[in-house]
């Protein structure tokens, strides 16, 4: 918990990380209303899926654009700027009337979210750049605590009010005055992003592999994230206002494997650390697949715990590789990642359809070994070496 204490005793960092935060309670928001917006629409797994899948053509679209805002503006002053984007992009989904505008809804807000997470993780390796501290982890543990808490609460104040609309609202307008209050603190931040006319094809070799490695997790994060509501609904049978327990119980895991993944990336080495966490990982997923209350939401927390620090050092690694620049490799592996995470609700959500919910999370236990098989090939090649 070294980094939880560096972001309590200054509030420069807290300010940042805190806008993890923000990205996850909404997030979270938007995946705690999936079964009443696929219920309002009555639309199947499925369709939903489909128009999930739009947020991830929204997302790839602004790769290359995100990084040109950032470069133009600032990455601090981007930062601020696309949370106001996204809490925007986040009434679409709710004031759709038909299909063809949740699609339209879910692309905007998957651009907005896009931009807003290549903004955070490019602060976030300028941060450690800058001032020589690592934070990376720890500011994912606040993406953790958003969604821990979103998930926890907001299946509860959603039954309670009944109110989409007002309810977001609440949590919008929440989020935006903390932040405005907290901007001062890297509003001014600048990257040393500099957009080359040409990079060397070899470079990028390790870079992929690293990125396809996150690519994996987050496939299983935004599969957790989006469906697990509809799991423990459809499969487990459990009451409507605990459909969020899930997601939390992951999202807490999560918490508490970030805030600790320093320290144990020191002492292990990041191949290594995503080898074992991989195995964890798999074997929660395995309890998941029980179809019993309990020992599924148990099973969501054994996955989150095993997956907590890959993520990090996934960027880590990627901030690292000699020849590419920091900025260039967090945000190739932001927006690759990010773009898994939203794609994997609709992989499970086409499974599901075909076959069944229970099916697809079967199918995403075995995919998720391919991270554990390239980190082991990773850390012997490390070994070797």
């Amino acid at each position: 918990m070294t980094s939880f204490k560096l972001f309590y005793k200054n509030q420069k960092y807290f300010a940042s990380a805190f806008l993890y935060t923000c990205f996850s309670l909404i997030f979270s928001g938007w995946v705690t209303y999936i079964p009443h917006i696929a219920e309002k629409m009555g639309i199947t797994e499925g369709r939903i899926g489909k128009a999930i899948f739009f947020s991830g053509l929204g997302a790839f679209f602004m790769i290359r654009i995100a990084k040109h805002i950032i470069k133009k503006v600032g990455v601090g002053r981007n930062a601020y700027f696309a949370l106001f984007a996204y809490c925007i992009a986040f009434y679409g989904p709710f004031l759709a009337y038909d299909y063809t505008s949740l699609c339209v809804a879910l692309f905007i807000f998957g651009m907005a979210g896009s931009c807003y997470a290549i903004s955070l993780n490019t602060l976030t390796a300028t941060i450690e750049k800058q001032d020589g501290f690592y934070v990376m982890s720890g500011s994912h543990g606040f993406w953790s605590l958003g969604g821990m808490i979103g998930a926890a609460t907001g299946s509860y104040v959603a039954a309670t009010l009944e109110n989409p609309i007002l309810h977001i609202s609440i949590l919008v307008t929440i989020i935006l005055i903390i932040q405005t209050k907290l901007k001062h603190h890297y509003y001014a931040r600048k990257s040393d992003m500099v957009i080359e006319k040409k990079q060397k094809t070899k470079l990028f070799k390790p870079l992929f592999v690293i990125a396809v490695t996150g690519l994996v997790v987050m496939v299983s994060e935004g599969a957790i994230a989006d469906w697990s509501a509809l799991y423990l609904k459809k499969i487990i049978n459990l009451d409507g206002k605990f459909l969020g327990f899930g997601y939390s119980a992951f999202a807490f895991a999560m918490m508490i494997g970030r805030f600790s993944g320093d320290s144990l990336s020191q002492k292990l080495g990041s191949w290594k650390l995503i080898m074992y966490s991989s195995l964890v990982g798999i074997s929660g997923f395995i309890l998941v697949l029980i179809i019993h209350p309990a020992v599924s939401i148990f099973g969501f927390f054994i996955v989150g715990l095993g997956f907590s620090v890959v993520v990090p050092e996934v960027y880590r690694l990627a901030s690292r590789i000699e020849g590419i620049k920091t900025e260039d490799g967090v945000s190739f592996v932001a927006a690759t990642t990010n773009i898994g995470f939203l794609l994997g609700p609709v992989i499970l959500g086409f499974i599901a359809e075909l076959k069944s919910l229970h099916l697809s999370f079967i199918i995403l236990t075995i995919y998720v070994s391919l991270a554990f098989f390239i980190a082991f090939a990773k850390s012997r090649k490390t070994a070797e070496n």
